[in-house]
């Protein structure tokens, strides 16, 4: 029997031409059998870009929460659904042709697959491929490796959904990528790393991963969402008891000069992202 498989995207007020680029990436796929799920918090005339699409089949979930509500909402109408495979796709990105079909390949051996990312603002392609710089080609990944950092996004990430049940994130959760894939790591779920397809991971302003300086409010910010993600996942392995302490040690720390020089002065090549969120003592 073959599996049902759902793509899973939200979608808001935002440029048009990044939805084109997004549908244009879902309808050049090598593999074509698979519901595209949308998440619609408030984008005006999406009939327009349903019709413009009409050969692909898309399902418009109009509801509107915050950014992790928005996801529940859709997580578990996919798994209400019975679908077998969830691939995750932000509507500002776009795919390499062959992405669903690799994922799907990569699934049938473990239950998690993360794919690759080339990263672009505007037409500039300025770091392809740059996992790849860190991570080997069918790595299986642990949760040791995403204790303090993360390279699961709900851009690269697709799951196989025999072993999910229905989720509840907290309201306010900021990083729902990371807390949901550390979550399935703790259970038990098994991870592999490909650069077999990719995804074109658009930079903003708020999601710039490898490049720049950070600031200390941008420093401030990532303290306070590792300190909310470890709150959480603490109730479900005590490994994240040192790192909640090492969090609230550096928020008391990070007003020092020094400790924003220590941070910055780290020179961690191709950083992951989060990871440079880090207390570091002084020599």
């Amino acid at each position: 029997m073959n599996k049902k498989i759902a793509l899973l995207t939200t979608i808001f007020p935002m440029n048009e031409s990044y939805l084109i680029q997004f549908f244009d990436s879902l309808e050049k796929q090598t593999f074509k059998d698979f519901d595209i799920i949308v998440v619609n918090d408030g984008y005006k005339d999406f009939n327009k870009i349903k019709d413009k699409y009409a050969t692909l089949k898309i399902i418009e979930l109009n509801y509107s929460n915050t950014h992790a509500k928005n996801r529940e909402y859709g997580i578990n109408y996919v798994i209400s659904n019975s679908y077998d495979i969830l691939i995750f796709g932000d509507s500002d990105d776009y795919f390499k042709n062959n992405r669903v079909e690799v994922s799907i390949e990569k699934l049938k051996k473990y239950d998690i697959v993360i794919n690759d990312l080339s990263l672009f603002y505007n037409k500039n392609y300025y770091n392809k491929m740059y996992f790849s710089n860190r991570i080997n080609n069918n790595s299986e990944i642990k949760l040791e490796l995403i204790l303090d950092k993360n390279i699961f996004g709900m851009s690269n990430s697709a799951i196989k959904l025999e072993k999910v049940d229905l989720i509840e994130f907290d309201k306010s959760l900021i990083a729902i990528d990371w807390y949901l894939f550390s979550y399935l790591l703790i259970k038990g779920l098994k991870a592999v790393f490909t650069n077999e397809t990719e995804t074109f991971y658009r930079q903003h302003s708020d999601n710039i991963i490898g490049i720049g300086k950070l600031t200390e409010d941008k420093i401030l910010k990532g303290i306070d969402l590792k300190i909310k993600q470890y709150k959480l996942l603490i109730k479900e392995n005590i490994i994240y008891a040192d790192l909640l302490k090492q969090m609230l040690e550096l928020k008391d720390k990070i007003k020092c000069i020094k400790t924003l020089e220590l941070i910055n002065n780290q020179n961690i090549k191709f950083p992951l992202w989060w990871e440079e969120i880090k207390l570091i003592e002084e020599k």
